[in-house]
């Protein structure tokens, strides 16, 4: 057997108190005294921010239960107590790769914003910003605050179990790439993702909305849910972006999901839009977009809104329309024989306006369309003007027959130019949406 040298032991024991003094944890507690050494358990900073000017790369702060920031809410941070962050219009500012949390999670730990400024700034990449039950409240200022910003060249943030309150210049507005938002509430505001590869799951927004920036890539919005916003729910720009299994409900004015501006190549699979002021789902740009398996249930307009400004090929596939305030299906915008809506396995039923509602070209088959009023008609198929052709063969219509009078829906507008032959006998069976 071979003895270690004194040496190799040396080396050894190097590499063991480096690895240790990365893995420090500095405690922050109301009770505690700002220093250049504080951070021990006997000897607590008052401060995250001292914390953080005396945390080394790799460490973890600490906070105990209480109030940070804006102590006495004079609007200002000059008193003692009070975070320091060097930096104008930034309250707390963490600028090194650290893990920050919570002893006691967010109902406990509350940091208040102050004037306009960001509350949280993350201008470091590998940041940890709060775990589950042991995130933090982030409570806002004046019109103008946000609640955290993530600076453009900063990666791999992730944000965990935190709560963000009334901050008028927006919830988030998170800049660079490859950042983990989970199990965070939002309540007012917007939370703005303006980078790339950013994961967005399981996080509850009230009065509050999601967004992605103009030149967001491949943001996935997964298991979220969105209630009484007062805009849109789920707002999207930018390319690429996976949304799937995210409930929008109750909002306020505009549509539960949008697709506008820059927004191109989106999958939008098993959403649940229910109750909105506007549409259910409003895709005006792009090309691209994947629409499987999304539900759209008494919302005030549309359940499904498609309008392109140039000719369009689009498939939706085991989408539902049922009970909202306007068509089921309404795709106003421009087609050609080419490029043109199809709907296979979708179902409109019990619409208010018609089930379907198209100007040019579409598609329709083995789909369930009956129950729509459509001014009195019980249009299942309306179509708004002569130009193009509609083959909505092999649907079910209400009746055996097809389409016509009640129990059916039956076609309206320009009906010379929709071949409805070959009707089923029974109800399409539509795949129903997986509940996140």
């Amino acid at each position: 057997m071979r003895r270690a040298t004194a040496g190799s032991l040396a080396i050894v024991c190097v590499a063991v108190f480096s690895v240790a003094a990365r893995a420090a944890t500095l405690q922050v507690s109301n009770l505690g005294t700002d220093s250049g050494t504080c951070g021990s358990s006997t000897s607590p900073c008052r401060t995250i921010s001292q914390a953080i000017t005396n945390a080394a790369p790799g460490d973890t702060i600490l906070v105990g239960p209480g109030l940070y920031g804006d102590v006495n809410n004079d609007g200002n941070l000059a008193d003692p107590g009070e975070e320091s962050s060097g930096m104008a219009g930034k309250t707390i500012v963490v600028s090194k790769p650290l893990v920050i949390l919570s002893r006691d999670g967010a109902g406990s730990t509350v940091i208040r914003n102050v004037g306009t400024a960001d509350a949280v700034y993350i201008a470091a990449s590998n940041v940890t910003f709060g775990k589950k039950a042991k995130g933090f409240t982030v409570r806002g200022g004046l019109p103008g605050s946000v609640g955290v910003r993530i600076d453009p060249a900063a990666n791999n943030v992730t944000m965990m179990g935190n709560v963000f309150d009334n901050h008028a210049g927006g919830a988030g507005i998170l800049g660079g790439n490859s950042h983990s938002v989970r199990n965070n509430w939002w309540l007012n505001g917007t939370l703005t993702i303006d980078g790339s590869s950013v994961l967005v799951r399981d996080n509850l927004f009230v009065a509050a909305t999601l967004a992605t920036g103009v030149g967001s890539n491949a943001v996935v919005i997964d298991r979220n849910q969105v209630q009484r916003s007062t805009g849109v729910g789920v707002d999207l720009q930018g390319t690429g972006h996976t949304v799937r299994r995210n409930v929008v409900v109750a909002g306020l004015s505009g549509a539960g999901f949008r697709c506008s501006g820059t927004c191109s190549g989106v999958a939008f699979l098993d959403n649940i839009a229910r109750r909105n002021n506007g549409h259910g789902f409003e895709v005006l740009a792009g090309s691209g977009h994947v629409v499987t398996g999304n539900l759209a249930n008494a919302n005030g307009s549309s359940g499904f809104y498609f309008n392109f400004s140039t000719p369009t090929a689009i498939t939706l596939l085991r989408n539902t329309a049922a009970n909202n305030g306007a068509a089921g299906f309404t795709f106003p915008g421009m087609t050609d024989s080419s490029n043109y809506p199809t709907l296979t396995n979708c179902a409109a039923i019990g619409n208010q306006g018609d089930g379907i509602q198209v100007s040019g070209y579409l598609k329709v088959e083995k789909s369930t369309i009956y129950g729509n009023i459509g001014s009195g008609f019980n249009c299942g198929i309306n179509k708004l003007s002569g130009f193009g052709s509609i083959l909505a063969t092999q649907n079910f219509w209400g009746s055996p027959s097809g389409p016509g009078p009640d129990p059916a829906d039956q076609l309206c507008g320009a009906t010379s130019v929709i071949d409805a032959s070959s009707p089923l006998a029974t109800e399409v069976k539509v795949a129903q949406q997986r509940q996140p």
